[in-house]
């Protein structure tokens, strides 16, 4: 009896031991990640994705803006997460510190799709050239160009025309602002929200002088410098200054949090917006609009180019991004499953999932084949969808074969194309300069104040705007325009 009890205790501690050892197979890695909305702890599609790949992942979410912020304090703790996304300049640094992990014998064994999609450019991005190893996972995808959207609702309740220059811009704007475009008895509207959080709004304005807002500028003597010695900024800072003294753009510009200006957008407030459609009327219609929407955004909103006194207009070029994307730390302590669910990123069941979330429970297919799909109840808004996972994980790292361009609408794919066609070249540049490393943020800061306080200021604009460019040049610009022309030139003549 002693032995049958023995062998019925061994038994039930070897189950035991193989129930833990099962519970321990599932390694967990931690994602430090930008989101506009953040989602459960224990969302719905995370725990998709352990079910399908065996990979547990816990995401650290932080707002549109703030990534650098929580980076730098995690590593300040020591506490690395796992993967995360970072450009040119910080990898270089990252890799001397020994902080990244080399990722070719992953790849090799766990990367086929990430392989698959991007390894003809893989070599080419500068971070992989450092010292001949694969640290950082970049997309084939080049983004969208952003257009400026107007409610034509609101249009036509007052008369109007599409505005399609600067003066008939200015008209609109100032009728929303003023003459009850939502014809609801009350001045609660306003014609244009912007936030210095992000570079979508200013894009369709800034471009009307010629300038890719927030990007390098190209000089006629070949210098590459920052766009804010571009000869048309004063006059964009005249325009914007007018817009903001007679009141038909927010005030609050300044320090608006992205979400805030967004909600504008979604309330009704704001009459025009700069974005993608892909959000305006795509992603965020009609379930992030707290206003009736029709089934046609097309009866909410138009699309147009603004055009300047040159005859220029649009928002800048996208090119194919090889200076940032995800990187593993050296301290990740299942480096395989990291590249595992990366992997699953560049799949299109991993598009679809963490676009879309979970069929059958949060979505389901009306018409595959045309991109045809709707959500089924408790997911029918966006924030219960994105709070479920929804969304807020997809990456958007197929491009040409996303989920995001297989559901488009029409007037969404329409007003894409449209943008695609105006988009202007810049100076872009696929490689980190040493004076970014050394000056970036610092300059990065004149350039953004200069902005802020020469739209609101009250005194001399030329002279303080004088002020700002010798500032800038004198704390590092001049070596960072030295440096960024001569490797544009270099490109050029490749």
């Amino acid at each position: 009896m002693k032995r049958l009890l023995s062998v019925i205790l061994c038994l039930a501690l070897s189950i035991c031991a193989l129930g833990a050892m099962a519970e321990e197979e599932v390694p967990e890695i931690s994602w430090l990640l930008s989101v506009g909305n953040t989602a459960d702890e224990n969302n719905l599609v995370l725990q998709e994705i352990e079910k399908r790949i065996g990979v547990k992942v816990n995401p650290i979410q932080c707002a549109t803006g703030d990534f650098d912020t929580k980076l730098n304090s995690l590593i300040a703790a020591r506490d690395l997460p796992d993967m995360f996304s970072i450009g040119l300049t910080d990898a270089r640094e990252f890799i001397a510190e020994g902080m990244l992990l080399p990722l070719d014998e992953y790849l090799e064994a766990y990367g086929q799709n990430i392989l698959a999609k991007t390894g003809d450019i893989l070599p080419t991005a500068e971070a992989n050239q450092i010292d001949g190893n694969t640290y950082m996972l970049v997309s084939a995808n080049a983004g969208y160009v952003n257009n400026y959207a107007v409610r034509v609702d609101w249009l036509e309740n007052l008369g109007l025309e599409m505005p399609t220059d600067l003066d008939s811009l200015y008209d609109v704007l100032y009728a929303f602002t003023y003459d009850d475009p939502d014809q609801n008895g009350v001045q609660d509207t306003i014609g244009l929200v912007l936030t210095m959080t992000q570079n979508n709004q200013w894009e369709p304005i800034f471009g009307a002088f010629g300038i890719a807002y927030n990007a390098n500028a190209l000089l006629e003597d070949g210098t590459v410098t920052t766009y804010m010695k571009h000869p048309n900024y004063l006059k964009a800072i005249e325009y914007l200054r007018r817009l903001y003294q007679d009141g038909v753009m927010d005030p609050e510009f300044a320090t608006m949090p992205a979400m805030t200006a967004h909600e504008a957008l979604w309330t009704g407030r704001c009459g025009t917006y700069g974005f993608q459609f892909v959000g305006t009327t795509n992603n965020w219609y009609p379930g992030r609009y707290t206003f009736e929407c029709p089934e046609d955004p097309a009866e909410i909103f138009g699309y147009t180019r603004i055009v300047g006194e040159d005859g220029i207009g649009g928002s800048p070029k996208r090119y194919v991004n090889t200076t940032s994307g995800f990187v593993v730390a050296s301290t990740a302590e299942h480096p395989e499953a990291v590249v595992k669910f990366i992997d699953f990123l560049f799949t299109p069941e991993g598009d679809e999932l963490t676009y879309l979330g979970v069929e059958g429970v949060m979505w389901e297919w009306d018409d595959e084949a045309n991109g045809k799909y709707h959500r089924l109840p408790g997911y029918e808004d966006d924030a219960a969808h994105r709070a479920a996972g929804g969304f807020t994980f997809w990456c958007n790292v197929l491009g040409e074969d996303s989920i995001e361009l297989r559901t488009m609408n029409a007037l969404t794919q329409e007003a894409q194309a449209f943008d695609a066609q105006y988009a202007f070249d810049w100076p872009y540049l696929d490689t980190a300069l040493e004076a970014s490393s050394e000056y970036g943020s610092t300059l990065d800061e004149i350039v953004a104040e200069a902005l802020a306080q020469l739209i609101v200021t009250t005194g001399d604009v030329e002279a303080e705007y004088a002020a700002f460019v010798e500032r800038w040049e004198n704390e590092g610009g001049l070596e960072w325009e030295e440096e960024a022309t001569q490797a544009y030139a270099g490109k050029q003549a490749e």
